[in-house]
């Protein structure tokens, strides 16, 4: 038969409870923080492109520019600088997974191209691809 130790106050069990579910509670913050930073954390922000610029980083965890905008038949070239694996996947064009190089891609019509690496959610662009200009 196990007998419990009632010899501390109801109050002190409570209380220690409450400070395990706090511990908890916190930890779990920690985690969630954590995977949200290793999965890519915030959505980048898309909505400005950058003119006049051809080339972009695939850093880790970010595209940077994250959105640029070009002419048609123009060719953007995205360079590995970081030193995790990465793709780029879009509409019509893909890499392949690689943590070296470069990936180049012609837009040939006027439009908007989003783009991703499907190894790290939350790691996305935007190519926006402009009338071409004489």
């Amino acid at each position: 038969m196990t007998t419990h130790d009632m010899t501390a106050p109801r109050t002190q069990r409570s209380s220690r409870w409450l400070w395990i579910g706090i511990g908890a509670l916190i930890l779990a913050a920690v985690l969630f923080r954590g995977a949200s930073f290793l999965f890519g954390g915030s959505p980048p922000d898309l909505s400005s492109p950058v003119s006049g610029v051809t080339t972009v980083a695939v850093d880790d965890n970010a595209f940077a520019p994250a959105a640029i905008e070009v002419p048609a038949g123009e060719t953007v070239t995205w360079e590995w600088q970081g030193s995790a694996d990465h793709n780029v996947v879009g509409d019509g064009f893909e890499s392949a997974v690689q943590d070296e190089g470069e990936f180049a891609h012609t837009f040939t019509a006027p439009g908007t191209y989003d783009y991703r690496c499907t190894l790290h959610g939350g790691m996305g662009g935007r190519v926006v691809v402009t009338e071409e200009t004489a």
